[in-house]
């Protein structure tokens, strides 16, 4: 698989991601302001991927990616989303 069809394949992975992830915890709590930072950041890093993409800048698309992924699995992890028990997406406990 060459770098083009990586990025295309973790862009697709990461869409699926964004469609499953939840806030889970209540609108009242201090962590939620953690949560949407976090997904602030996920957004902020995808959206950079989707423009490195077009631009033909593959190995800052590739990067990006992967730090967007890595706070989705770090609010997985740290239970401020909730991502069902898919663990083909994320990285959870067991």
């Amino acid at each position: 698989m060459d770098l083009k069809e990586r990025v295309e394949r973790y862009i697709k992975i990461e869409a699926e991601a964004l469609d499953k992830i939840r806030i889970a915890v209540p609108e009242t709590s201090h962590l939620m302001v953690v949560a949407r930072d976090f997904l602030d950041m996920i957004r902020n890093y995808y959206n950079d991927a989707l423009y490195f993409y077009d631009k033909n800048d593959l190995i800052n698309a590739f990067a990006a990616l992967n730090y967007s992924y890595g706070w989705i699995d770090a609010g997985i992890r740290l239970g401020i989303f909730y991502g069902g028990s898919d663990y083909r997406l994320f990285t959870q406990y067991k």
